[in-house]
This record gives C-alpha cells, sequence and structure tokens, in this order.
C-alpha cells in the first residue's frame, strides 16, 4: 500500500523535499476531482519559490498532460542527421516539452514547477520515456538535458478510480516518493473549505453543507450504479449553479427540477442530501415580499447558510433603484463577510441594470467598504 496522506501533510512533506539535494520527484494519486492538480500548481509552487528565496510569481507551473500523449511526443521523433565527420545518424527532434522549458527560461524563469499530470494514465511507453526526467540525477529527456531549477511533481487517479489509470511502472515509483492522498473526511473537506472553497467565494449553502455532510456527501470512488461523482471539482459546478438558481428564482429550496439539474452533476445520492439541506436552512429565511417591503425589519436567520440564503434572495429583488436600495438595506444587516460578498454583486447588477443606488445606506456601504469591495472582485466575485 502507498503512504496514505493528507493535503497538510503533503506539503509538510514539501517543505523536507524541496530542500534536499536533488529534489525527489512527488507523484500523489486519489478519487477524481481532489483537488490534486490545484495542490501541485498552488501550495508546491509556493514552497518551491521559498526553497530559493524567490517570490511565488517568479516560479512558472508548466502543466504536461500525460495520458493524450504518446512516447515520440516526449521523447522527441528520430530523424536522419549528419555528424561532424559527415557520417549519416539519428537523433532525435528536440522534444516539445523541451522547448517549453527553453522559453519559460527566455522569459526569465530560472525556476519552474513541472506538473506530470495524470500520468497514471499515460501508457507504460510514456511512462518508460519519462523515466529520466522523473530521475532527477538524470534529469535529462530524450537525450536533452533540462537545466537546473525544476521541480518535478506528477498525479494520477488509482484503478478503482475508473478513470483509465494504471500501476505505476515499479523503476518510476523507485525513483520517486509516492503517496495515496486520503479520502473525503471532516479533516480533508475541512481543508478545501479552508483553503479553496472559502478564498473562492463559493456557495455558502454548499460550503455549509459539506462542512456538515462530510462523510456522507462525497464519493471516494466512483458510484457502482453509473452516477456522476460528487467531488471538489463538482461541488464547485453546484456551487454555480445554485447560487445562479437562487438569484433568478428567488427561493432558497430546491425544486424538483432543480434537483435533478444538481444530480446531473453529482448524482442523485449527494443531490438529495444537498436538497434536504437547503430546505432545513430555509427555515427563517424571510420572503422575498417581506424585504422588498420592510428590508430593515425582515428576519435575519442566525445559521450563516440561512443569512447567506436570505442575502441572495434580497438579490434576486433587486431590479430597479428602488428594490437595489431595498436589498442593500437588507445586506448591510447580515455578518460582515456576507455583506461584503453580496455588496459587491449587488453594486455589479446595479451597474448591469444602469440603476443608481440612492439611499444614505447605500453610499455609507460603498464609503466604508470600498477597500472590501475591490478585493471581492480580485477573489472572484462577480461585480
Amino acid at each position: 500500500m502507498p503512504t496514505l496522506t493528507t493535503h497538510s501533510e503533503l506539503i509538510d512533506h514539501c517543505n523536507t523535499v524541496m530542500n534536499t539535494v536533488p529534489q525527489i520527484p512527488i507523484i500523489m494519486v486519489g478519487a477524481a476531482g481532489t483537488g490534486k492538480t490545484y495542490l501541485a500548481t498552488h501550495g508546491m509552487r509556493d514552497i518551491w519559490a521559498a526553497a530559493n528565496n524567490v517570490q511565488p510569481e517568479e516560479v512558472a507551473v508548466l502543466i504536461e498532460r500525460c495520458a493524450d500523449r504518446d512516447a515520440a511526443e516526449f521523447a522527441g521523433l528520430m530523424m536522419p542527421a549528419k555528424d561532424e565527420n559527415g557520417e549519416v545518424v539519428t537523433k532525435s527532434i528536440k522534444p516539445d516539452l523541451v522547448r517549453k522549458i527553453e522559453a519559460l527560461r527566455a522569459q526569465g524563469y530560472n525556476y519552474i514547477l513541472l506538473v506530470l499530470d495524470e500520468i497514471c494514465q499515460a501508457d507504460s511507453s510514456v511512462q518508460k520515456t519519462l523515466s529520466s526526467v522523473l530521475d532527477r540525477r538524470d534529469n535529462t529527456l530524450g537525450g536533452h538535458d533540462l537545466g537546473a531549477g525544476i521541480f518535478v511533481t506528477g498525479t494520477g487517479n488509482r484503478l478503482k478510480d475508473k478513470s483509465g489509470a494504471q500501476n505505476i511502472l515499479a523503476h518510476l515509483k523507485n525513483r520517486v516518493l509516492f503517496f495515496e492522498m486520503e479520502g473525503y473526511s471532516d479533516h480533508t473537506v475541512g481543508i478545501w473549505i479552508r483553503d479553496f472553497a472559502e478564498p473562492n467565494s463559493l456557495n455558502l449553502l454548499i460550503i455549509d453543507c459539506a462542512r456538515e455532510n462530510a462523510n456522507e456527501l462525497f464519493d471516494d470512488t466512483p458510484p457502482s450504479n453509473g452516477d456522476p461523482m460528487m467531488t471538489f471539482r463538482s461541488a464547485t459546478n453546484v456551487s454555480a449553479l445554485l447560487t445562479t438558481y437562487q438569484e433568478q428564482s428567488g427561493n432558497s429550496e430546491i425544486s424538483a427540477s432543480m434537483e435533478r439539474l444538481i444530480a446531473a452533476a453529482v448524482g442523485d445520492r449527494a443531490a438529495s442530501i444537498i436538497a434536504d439541506y437547503c430546505e432545513d436552512v430555509a427555515l427563517g429565511v424571510p420572503t422575498r415580499n417581506e424585504i422588498l417591503t420592510d428590508p430593515e425589519g425582515a428576519n435575519v436567520p442566525d445559521a450563516t447558510g440561512s443569512q447567506n440564503a436570505a442575502g441572495t434572495l434580497a438579490l434576486s429583488i433587486a431590479t430597479d433603484s428602488a428594490s437595489i436600495d431595498a436589498a442593500i438595506k437588507y445586506i448591510v444587516r447580515l455578518r460582515p463577510d456576507l455583506q461584503v460578498q453580496l455588496g459587491a454583486r449587488l453594486l455589479g447588477k446595479a451597474n448591469r441594470l444602469g440603476a443608481c443606488m440612492i439611499t444614505a445606506t447605500a453610499s455609507n456601504f460603498i464609503k466604508n467598504n470600498t477597500d472590501l469591495i475591490e478585493l471581492a472582485g480580485e477573489l472572484g466575485v462577480s461585480i
């Protein structure tokens, strides 16, 4: 069995590995959609930068997909050529990966994080070709030296994930550190919420549903009935669907039709859990009419997910200057982080509608939160 590890543990391992000489490559495998590539391109990049005393933006991230390539593309085609004595010999054309590395160096990058994505899905001939890349004492590809400043990592799925993966060849495992990422649990879901879902402003109903149902909601392996999987990746898709649905319908509960739409992304079982959670959260959420007619008196629920649902409902009523001002009066009564997220989205909606926010409440909100609204835009909140 490969060593089981969490994202946090792997980051700790990287702090050691990236400061050794040579830096032994890391291959991590696990269920689809669990954030392996995201971990490589974000957490590992920061550590590789720190190990070399440079800023993260000075490290180039080069993602090379292995699943849809053949060995010749990696090693370079063999072509006839004449050597210095005029003899006809065969030489390999410079591989595309080598050209990409040289292009990055020409742009001024001295440090590169090379991600061999889906390496477990690569056929054995590709894996054999990449053995000289994974052997950091060799550091070549098709006979071409890759140069200094490269850290190599690989990602892939397991045989049981039904993603076309196969066993990594034994002599490759002998060159790397091989980890199987821990499955979904309270711990791993909590890390995902902290490091990805919250910084990227995913719908709070999805965040809270995941937090409270971590062990039941997600699929470690593909469902036996052929349903789609509930993973971190598909949860992100459901977040976008749910936010749009709430804004369009003004409904914090999930209709039967919407539940079927969610099921198309994550399967019937997970969709049912999400729908049930949204139904529970809807308790205490005021109606659209209550927010529109009495935004300063309409009920503000205690739970974060319920507040998010109520705030999203407030967004849905905003169609002109009067309703936009009612929405902002309600939104400023929510918890501070929701005020900024939802307020920024309301400003964007007002701009698209060509409507003015005319009340003192709106003016004060904009004045007091200018920097945070700009930050919300940088983090991906649609404004």
